[in-house]
């Protein structure tokens, strides 16, 4: 997405490319900023950030369902905060990360076991978030 994101918004987030990631603890409240400020989520995934790589865990994501026919804005923002919400509390209280460490590449897996970091504070949570007029024109895009 090419657009940056209101200050309140980003506040806490770390950026990588035009990727904005949350600190596992901050990102409900990001969540519920965005709804305040009538942005959808599309829905975002873990990864590790390190600070010459990123680790994606594409697998491990929480997406909202569609926007359905005729759903209003502020309804299908509300609907998208919620369902990723619930997707990310599920994902954060079923998985353990530990594991995935053991699963990283070596040369990444050495810079947690070596330096002796939590996992956890190298772990964001990426999200992507969008005005009406920007997911009207992903809309189109897709076309």
């Amino acid at each position: 997405m090419d657009w940056s994101l209101p200050a309140e918004l980003a506040a806490g987030a770390s950026v990588r490319g035009e990727e904005y990631g949350w600190e596992i603890a901050c990102f409900p409240a990001a969540l519920a900023t965005a709804e305040r400020l009538e942005l959808a989520c599309l829905g975002g995934q873990f990864q590790f950030r390190f600070d010459d790589a990123v680790y994606e865990m594409y697998w491990l994501s929480a997406d909202p369902t569609e926007r359905l026919a005729g759903e209003a804005w502020t309804a299908y923002v509300h609907r998208s905060c919620s369902e990723v919400a619930k997707g990310f509390d599920r994902l954060v209280a079923t998985t353990d990360f530990s594991v995935v460490v053991r699963e990283l590449p070596s040369d990444l897996r050495d810079k947690v076991t070596a330096d002796g970091v939590d996992p956890t504070r190298v772990l964001v949570f990426v999200a992507y978030f969008v005005t009406e007029q920007a997911f009207v024109d992903l809309s189109v895009t897709k076309r």
